[in-house]
């Protein structure tokens, strides 16, 4: 079985976010391209929690839904205290707001289980930048 890349996207809703910032949690989505992936508690948006194989590309992009054309962009990705070995290559930022990162490997017979924190500007001017945490895993091997 091939390993596969994880894609995921983050939506917002711009405006609802610049009108209720003490709640912009309530417009945000995310998604990835692995059907069990979700969050880990219902309706908590920091509970969002990808899987994903060893030495696997993970990508990163956050677009607007509110219908007003926010250029949303994601300005910073930060693992803290990430296991030792997680990324071969770290997350950067790709030029166009969406972000990349290499896994690295998972010899330890348990899930790697990394919290990091994502900084974005929703694109509606004069916001300040907003951050939320999900998390990210690697599978055990085999």
């Amino acid at each position: 079985m091939s390993k596969q890349s994880v894609a995921i996207d983050i939506t917002i809703n711009a405006e609802k976010m610049h009108d209720d910032r003490a709640n912009f949690l309530k417009y945000i989505d995310f998604r990835d391209n692995i059907p069990s992936d979700g969050y880990d508690v219902p309706g908590d948006k920091t509970s969002f929690d990808s899987v994903a194989d060893a030495n696997t590309l993970i990508s990163w992009n956050i677009s607007d839904a509110s219908g007003r054309e926010h250029l949303a962009l994601i300005t910073n990705i930060e693992f803290k205290d990430a296991p030792e070995g997680f990324f071969e290559k770290p997350p950067y930022d790709v030029g166009d707001g969406s972000w990349v990162a290499v896994l690295g490997d998972n010899n330890t017979g348990h899930n790697l289980v990394a919290k990091y924190s994502i900084t974005f500007d929703s694109g509606y001017r004069g916001d300040k930048l907003f951050t939320i945490d999900p998390k990210l895993q690697i599978k055990t091997p085999g």
